[in-house]
């Protein structure tokens, strides 16, 4: 990758797209980046903004319109957009696939490009084993037959990342043997460039509101969103991730410890929620009647290794569980997706 080189970021307007932008943009490279539509004129406007000198272009996951425009002359494909993990998206798995499909055949078709990484998520490779099972690596892929037909975004993930394979594989489809590789996050947390919301930092916010009284006994692996973005091109940089997934995470703690965090830090400003952890039995029972604990059931009171297999590939700068939930519960406040409940103490949010 050489400065100048056109580079593509699809779903340029999303919460780790936008970061992976305006990387790119520090490093000297020029920035082609896809939203759904340019009618949101005022969106286009605090884009042009947020990340000086980006292109943007028109091109809809589920329409087939605009994609062959979007890849032309670009040498570095980042396809990342896909639906979002919240209640508003609708037909996750169809808009995930075409969208996979449409962006893909058109980049292989494209003579510029020369290599393509596709995010995916840890969705897709660990959820719906056995108990037993202690570990994962990215050789591991999610068990759609046990995290039920419900778990649409798990489908969604597992299906699309399947299918970024398979064409890649195929001889008609890429016929010049373009790399592909692709990127598998966990928890995503830390600031937000935009100033729209995003799955992750609206649970935050729901956990420090009360609106979710019981917690999951359950460890998470997460990453700040800074450095996934940076993950990703280094990545795309890098020829032995070429065939490859990689897990993207730094560290780990459990939902309990990110509302202790956020009320040990921001307790000041009137957020206390209490650790209020649902017993092993409810949970239990509720993995019987709900597809969404169903699909994380296998997690629930048994924590799992995570083993990524090319853990050279990337040195994570943002480590910390407290630093990462305190970057996203001061980006919360900056966008004033939340108001403080006291007033401002030495907390040193940049909402105050």
């Amino acid at each position: 990758m050489n400065p100048g080189d056109l580079c593509l970021v699809t779903g340029v307007s999303g919460y780790l797209a936008s970061w992976i932008a305006k990387d790119l943009l520090a490093r000297g490279f020029r920035v082609r980046g896809t939203v759904r539509s340019l009618a949101d004129t005022e969106r286009s406007a605090t884009l042009a903004r947020l990340l000086p000198g980006i292109e943007l272009v028109a091109a809809d996951l589920r329409q087939e319109d605009g994609w062959t425009q979007a890849v032309a002359g670009c040498a570095w494909v980042f396809h990342v957009a896909s639906p979002q993990a919240v209640k508003a998206e609708r037909k996750r798995t169809a808009g995930a696939l075409s969208g996979t499909r449409h962006l893909l055949s058109a980049a292989f078709a494209e003579p510029s490009v020369r290599k393509v990484v596709v995010t995916s998520s840890e969705a897709a490779i660990a959820y719906g084993h056995p108990r037993s099972q202690r570990s994962v690596s990215e050789d591991d892929w999610t068990d759609l037959s046990q995290v039920g037909a419900g778990a649409d975004y798990f489908r969604s993930k597992t299906l699309a990342e399947r299918l970024a394979w398979e064409l890649a594989a195929d001889a008609r489809v890429n016929p010049r043997k373009v790399p592909l590789a692709t990127v598998n996050p966990c928890l995503i947390l830390g600031p937000s460039l935009v100033p729209w919301g995003r799955f992750s930092l609206q649970l935050l916010s729901d956990i420090a509101t009360g609106k979710m009284p019981l917690l999951v006994d359950m460890t998470v692996h997460m990453v700040d969103v800074r450095d996934c973005a940076r993950m990703h091109v280094a990545v795309m940089a890098d020829a032995s991730t070429d065939g490859r997934r990689q897990f993207s995470f730094a560290t780990q703690a459990s939902f309990a410890d990110l509302t202790r965090s956020v009320a040990r830090q921001f307790g000041a400003l009137g957020f206390r929620p209490r650790a209020r952890v649902a017993p092993q039995w409810l949970a239990w029972l509720l993995s019987k009647l709900s597809p969404a604990m169903r699909s994380i059931y296998s997690h629930v009171g048994n924590p799992i290794r995570y083993e990524a297999k090319n853990p050279g590939v990337y040195r994570y700068e943002h480590r910390d569980a407290d630093a990462i939930f305190k970057a996203s519960f001061e980006s919360i406040l900056a966008h004033r997706w939340l108001a403080a409940k006291a007033s401002a103490q030495a907390v040193g949010h940049p909402g105050r």
